[in-house]
């Protein structure tokens, strides 16, 4: 497909229509009119193609789409060549006539920066309706990663969403500009251009004025209120109610338990049924639920049935849920952090908040062995080095799979490999890791719940009309059937496992139909803990609670049981003494104790 644009810009650049005696010039005409075709031809067929892919650019499976996209691509072609070379036709225009090379240096810096501000708007705006409640906090976190280990198709989605987008608009100015400078000529080859006063001004002015339009245009899309709060705001929380984990007094049994976690990719109480809690018309976690009702689970609710954690915007991307639930505290992102390498790329970190002191860090203090199993690039996100700075972590991830053959060099699907898999891998995992002489911890990431519609593979049941619903209904099965066979195994009897979800789903449609009233929670359930809970049912917490309260499952005595708060004790929870709402604005603001003790090694 690629190859009509190729062939564009090497027939003008032959023939050489703009009469260009440089060949740079030339060449740089050309190549301009040639992506312009290429930009054109794509944003004509995404309004028919959906599922426009890179690897699109160079062929396509489906015949129909194939025929159309050729039809398009040699059309917009042709248009092109065809005006370029009417308008630069040498009858109608003397050729030494033209835009001097600063009015052309200012046209460029005002159309430069009328992209950028159409690229933030568009950006913005695609951002807050394809990541459903996304935060300011996980815009910068996201914009200051590397692509390694991100599924291709959320690359994908922004190219040929809002960068096309942006792209196929400004080619239309530019085009307009060039109309203009070619069809206003006047006898002597002089252009309107030459009757503007002040245009040097004048372009400096609109261009300011544009990219300051585009910025708060932007701001306007992700909300004031919270970008004010997020840069500009500070709290005093952390001083009032944070607690140093390094400096609780933690006493563990004297046959230390064993904990299998697992991470659950955007699980939350919504997909269970509106008779249990949830909001769905059929119970989609039949597995999950059944044993919460029964008794053999533990589910901390927000209400009097079976609920969850009440969401956090500084926690609703997985690895900051995971360093929540770990820690005890957010990943905030800061753009002048000084533990960064003059960036705030997360996985080339010095340091990965080197303040907090996680479970990991307990647990490796303790005599645990502690592994991280995932399907994914433990890189993304910085989770690598996060792990491996906080307990020590055995990294088990798809790289590690592939150079294990676990999986074949070439295995690729959705974020790496499926859960399916994964819990195939873990029972080896586990297997080995029991039978060390020292107590282990395991810690697992899920990913064929992520949005956007999850992963269905070939073994996924096709139960309901949505695949996100397939997908999720498949999860219980997976989680299940793993759970069945620990339960099988002779270390079960002291080992403790926790489902966790690591924050709610960013799918941007599936939620459409659920009631504004309906509060969405993080799922939640611990089994086989040693403890039984004073209160489990409506609590006001957060998944920061989940990390004390994890301790407290493997019989751990916590000291005022407070490191975010023990749910299994009838401590208050910071958000039940403050009130959530409230509590939520105060960890979005500034901190400067979470900034020079937590963010930085002090």
């Amino acid at each position: 497909m690629i190859l009509f644009p190729i062939l564009l810009i090497a027939v003008l650049f032959i023939v050489n229509v703009s009469k260009q005696e440089n060949v740079f010039s030339r060449f740089f005409f050309s190549l301009y009119w040639g992506m312009s075709s290429l930009v054109t031809s794509v944003y004509l067929i995404l309004l028919k193609v959906d599922d426009f892919q890179l690897i699109h650019l160079f062929r396509l499976k489906n015949f129909s789409q194939n025929i159309y996209c050729y039809f398009i691509y040699i059309m917009v072609s042709v248009a092109i060549f065809l005006i370029v070379y009417i308008l630069n036709k040498k009858e109608l225009y003397t050729q030494h006539q033209t835009l001097k090379t600063i009015d052309k240096i200012f046209v460029g810096i005002f159309t430069f920066c009328s992209w950028i501000a159409l690229l933030c708007i568009l950006s913005a705006n695609w951002a807050m309706n394809h990541f459903q409640g996304i935060s300011i906090n996980q815009i910068i976190f996201t914009l200051t990663q590397p692509v390694e280990g991100t599924d291709q198709s959320q690359i994908d989605s922004y190219i040929f969403g809002p960068l096309m987008q942006s792209l196929f608009f400004i080619f239309i100015l530019i085009f307009i500009f060039y109309g203009i400078n070619r069809l206003t000529k006047l006898k002597k080859g002089i252009t309107v251009f030459e009757f503007i006063r002040f245009k040097k001004l004048l372009m400096s002015v609109l261009s300011v004025v544009i990219l300051i339009f585009g910025f708060f245009i932007s701001i306007n899309e992700i909300g004031y209120a919270e970008v004010k709060s997020y840069f500009f705001e500070k709290s005093g929380l952390y001083e009032k109610a944070y607690i140093n984990p390094e400096k609780v007094k933690l006493i563990f049994p004297e046959k230390k338990r064993n904990l299998i976690y697992i991470f659950m990719e955007s699980m939350e109480t919504t997909y269970i049924s509106k008779d249990l809690g949830g909001a769905q018309k059929e119970n989609l976690l039949p597995n999950l639920t059944n044993r919460i009702q029964s008794g053999e689970a533990i589910n901390f609710s927000n209400t009097d049935t079976i609920g969850g954690a009440l969401p956090i915007r500084l926690t609703g991307f997985t690895v900051g849920g995971m360093v929540a639930q770990s820690a005890g505290v957010p990943v905030r992102t800061s753009l002048d952090n000084n533990t960064l390498d003059n960036n705030s790329n997360y996985q080339n970190l010095k340091q990965f908040l080197p303040g907090a002191y996680s479970i990991g860090d307990i647990l490796e203090m303790n005599g645990y062995q502690n592994l991280l199993l995932l399907g994914s690039d433990a890189n993304f996100g910085g989770r690598k080095t996060y792990f491996q700075q906080h307990g020590n972590y055995q990294i088990l991830d798809y790289n590690y799979a592939i150079e294990n053959k676990w999986i074949p060099s070439d295995y690729h699907v959705w974020w790496g490999y499926e859960d399916k898999k994964l819990f195939e891998n873990a029972k080896n995992v586990v297997t080995q890791a029991a039978s060390s002489d020292k107590p282990f911890n395991l810690t697992m990431l899920t990913a064929d719940t992520h949005f956007e519609d999850g992963y269905m593979s070939a073994e996924t049941p096709k139960l309901y009309d949505t695949q996100y619903s397939n997908v999720i209904h498949y999860s219980d099965q997976l989680v299940n059937e793993f759970i069945n066979w620990v339960q099988q195994q002779p270390f079960y009897e002291n080992t403790t496992i926790v489902i966790s979800g690591d924050h709610l789903s960013m799918d941007k449609d599936y939620f459409n139909d659920i009631s504004d009233k309906y509060q969405r929670t993080v799922f939640n359930e611990i089994i086989n803990s040693p403890v039984q809970a004073e209160n489990a049912k409506n609590r006001q917490f957060t998944t920061f609670d989940l990390y004390p309260t994890t301790l407290a499952a493997l019989g751990v005595e916590i000291e005022g049981n407070r490191l975010g708060t023990n749910l299994f004790s009838g401590t208050k929870t910071v958000p039940e003494r403050l009130g959530y709402q409230n509590f939520e604005d105060e960890v979005t603001k500034k901190s400067d104790y979470y900034d020079q003790k937590i963010a930085k090694d002090n």
